[in-house]
């Protein structure tokens, strides 16, 4: 007997208080997900204030502790701040679903009740210690921030990473806190999603019992950001005593919602991390190199951000790496993509959404960024389609066009004898 699969069942509602629900009952599961999407990221950060959104974050995932009653740990709870949302992921047993709703209310109901600066000043320790650990030099953790500068520029909503800087956070106050949960914590950006054992018409009972009366705030609008920014100088040179050497590239591709989304991921995919790739076996062993690596981060309003890292040991010359990279680069933007690579590389981005599907925390946070870029959560099923539709022409548009204005970060080892603090 073929074994057969059951659909992918997905129920979805806007409730009467403007929050939307979204439920993917699996009878399967041994626990339960819950999903709270706040549709407000790092591109609502006032200008002065980047990663005031990161920050409130931290704030309000500490806005609940010790408020639940259960006599055990009731699950376990996971925050993210990105451009364009807040997510909570939490999960535990299909009877705590009450709880875990409770506690979601609470953190809108009261992250900024009460804020002393004495609990801000706990959070943005946490936060500012992140940034440190994220960005020690011989980590190669500043990549990020002057690739996203170059390419955008350094008043771009994009032009910062969604962590925020020092200086700002430092500066934050508690007006700054609460002003920014009141204005974007209300129903009108909340998406919620539920995925295990459960009815969905009970799920829905639940949610709307739990979150009537909750503010609508502010609607999030439909606007649309402007690509990276042109006329600038696109490429630095870096020496902060790495102990071994890095390009860091960044590329501003469509955005989800556009026409060449899918094909941008396919590219990524195919850039590096297989023997097949872009960069493949006979580069990373003509330079020794250490790792190659690309990503793919996606923006429903964007543009999206494609990365690639090539980490290289200490004595091989960057600047004859970075021309091997052009190179390898611009016959692939001459000859086109060859077939092979395109199919593996749709086949290895195939596989990651398979993944996200499989994965019932992945797939509930996936569920409410369809609702909010597209407003249909089942449409995460069509992305894998989207993918195995890529064609070499859509391909080859990328590659003759924002892969060809990339910004490029070089880090070069210190000389010889120059000490590192990594020993």
């Amino acid at each position: 007997m073929v074994a057969t699969h059951p659909p992918f069942e997905v129920v979805s509602r806007e409730l009467p208080g403007g929050v939307t629900v979204i439920v993917r009952p699996d009878p399967l599961l041994g626990f339960t997900v819950l999903n709270v999407w706040h549709s407000v990221g790092s591109l609502h950060d006032p200008i002065g204030r980047s990663g005031l959104a990161h920050l409130v974050e931290h704030v309000m995932s500490g806005a609940s502790e010790g408020i639940r009653d259960a006599p055990g740990p009731v699950g376990s709870v996971h925050a993210t701040t990105a451009y364009e949302c807040t997510n909570y992921l939490e999960t535990g047993p299909a009877s705590a679903l009450p709880e875990l709703l409770a506690g979601a209310v609470d953190r809108i109901k009261s992250g900024a009740a009460g804020l002393s600066d004495a609990v801000l000043e706990r959070h943005r320790r946490i936060v500012l210690e992140e940034i440190h650990q994220r960005e020690e030099p011989a980590r190669f953790g500043s990549g990020l921030r002057r690739n996203l500068r170059l390419l955008f520029g350094a008043d771009h909503p994009l032009g910062k990473p969604p962590f925020g800087a020092l200086k700002e956070i430092s500066a934050m106050t508690p007006t700054d806190v609460r002003g920014f949960i009141e204005r974007h914590y209300g129903t009108s950006r909340l998406v919620v999603s539920i995925i295990g054992p459960v009815h969905p018409e009970h799920a829905m009972e639940l949610v709307a019992r739990h979150m009537t009366g909750l503010p609508y705030g502010q609607p999030s609008g439909d606007g649309r950001l402007a690509s990276a920014a042109s006329g600038r100088t696109r490429r630095e040179d870096v020496q902060e005593g790495q102990p071994t050497g890095m390009l860091r590239y960044a590329i501003a591709l469509p955005a989800a919602r556009e026409r060449l989304a899918a094909a941008s991921e396919v590219v990524m995919t195919a850039l590096a991390g297989a023997t097949w790739s872009v960069i493949g076996s006979d580069l990373v062993h003509e330079y020794r190199l250490l790792g190659a690596l690309a990503q793919h981060e996606r923006c429903g309003d964007g543009p999206s951000i494609g990365l690639l890292k090539i980490s290289a040991p200490a004595g091989v010359d960057l600047h004859d790496l970075e021309k091997a990279v052009a190179a390898r680069l611009g016959d692939l933007a001459r000859t086109g993509i060859r077939e092979d690579v395109l199919t593996a590389a749709k086949a290895q981005r195939g596989k990651e959404q398979l993944a996200v599907l499989g994965s019932a925390r992945l797939c509930a946070e996936e569920l409410c960024r369809e609702q909010s870029w597209s407003g249909d959560p089942s449409g995460i099923t069509g992305r894998l389609d989207a993918v195995r539709a890529v064609t070499v022409d859509q391909v080859s548009e990328i590659i003759a066009g924002p892969l060809a204005r990339p910004s490029v970060v070089a880090f070069h080892t210190d000389p010889p004898g120059n000490p590192t603090w990594i020993v």
